[in-house]
């Protein structure tokens, strides 16, 4: 029913994270599939993924993804994002009756956050999630083209019906992010600083919170009503 996407690039700690509360927490029929840019990668179990001999990119990564896609619906995730409870993902096939794509808002000159996008796999399929050409994930690229900023103006221009969810503060006090809710309900984290810190192959933090997975999963109310 539901394929999930994730681009990695030395972030296995982030990507460790991501996968454990998939699998704790998503109800309905999934696979994964894991776009692997890493300098020295490592044999992942019981996900789908691709090796990359490059970095070739987070927006050139989705790409490759999709076409491996063989469900109903796609969904983007970055790899330093993680689902807060149970049946997350109920709440974005809910919208699917109306909507094509629901995804995170962002700022005027990124107006949607690939960190959080689910869509019709006919959408997933049919745009260019890259970039401009040339651009591979590079920070401090020129405004308005970063990765899938391309693909929402083309989508808007196809009038494609798009829902953007409104990054929430994030419960937690001692990581910096943002949170998407669907009905008051915080259903994905996502980092503000992951992926940087991977890019940079700076040590995953020192977080008691995320390094202790028992209390991070098990322990905080707000994640299992």
């Amino acid at each position: 029913m539901l394929s999930i996407i994730t681009v990695t690039w030395n972030s296995y700690d982030w990507l460790d994270l991501l996968l454990e509360s998939l699998e704790r927490f998503t109800s309905c029929k999934y696979n994964i599939i894991v776009v692997d840019n890493s300098v020295d990668p490592i044999k992942l179990d019981n996900v789908h993924q691709i090796i990359n001999n490059e970095n070739i990119g987070h927006g050139a990564g989705l790409n490759l993804g999709v076409t491996h896609v063989e469900n109903e619906f796609t969904m983007f995730l970055d790899v330093d994002c993680h689902v807060l409870c149970y049946g997350w993902e109920q709440h974005f096939l809910n919208l699917m009756n109306e909507f094509d794509v629901v995804g995170g808002k962002g700022v005027p000159q990124k107006p949607i956050r690939p960190a959080c996008m689910f869509m019709k796999t006919e959408i997933a399929k049919k745009y260019d999630w890259q970039a401009t050409p040339g651009y591979k994930g590079v920070r401090g690229c020129v405004p308005g083209t970063d990765v899938a900023i391309g693909a929402f103006h083309q989508m808007i221009a196809d009038n494609v019906p798009i829902k953007l969810l409104e990054p929430n503060k994030s419960h937690y006090e001692s990581l910096n992010g943002e949170e998407f809710w669907i009905d008051e309900k915080p259903l994905i984290f996502h980092s503000w600083h992951g992926s940087h810190l991977a890019e940079r192959q700076v040590d995953f933090p020192n977080d008691d919170l995320i390094q202790d997975k028992k209390r991070l999963f098990s322990q905080i109310p707000w994640r299992i009503l």
